[in-house]
């Protein structure tokens, strides 16, 4: 499943994964390949599992960023 992380700065990562960990307003959240459709606000760190089992980890920086997947594509778009 492809990644990106995007801030109105710069473009923080982009690859692909197995899995990618998220924590919401209402909870966490790991979304695999296949998910349903899903959007939330996303805070704190965001772990990705890249293809190698070798796991990523993004900070937001006591920043909040809008998460959206459709199952084959992972977008999260840094506030």
């Amino acid at each position: 499943m492809k990644v990106k992380i995007i801030s109105p700065e710069k473009k923080i990562y982009e690859g692909m994964c197995i899995s990618v960990y998220v924590t919401t307003d209402v909870g966490d959240a790991e979304i695999l390949e296949k998910h349903a459709n899903f959007v939330a606000i996303i805070k704190g760190r965001i772990k990705i599992k890249e293809k190698e089992e070798k796991i990523r980890e993004v900070d937001l920086q006591n920043r909040k960023a809008l998460f959206r997947t459709d199952g084959e594509e992972v977008s999260i778009f840094v506030i």
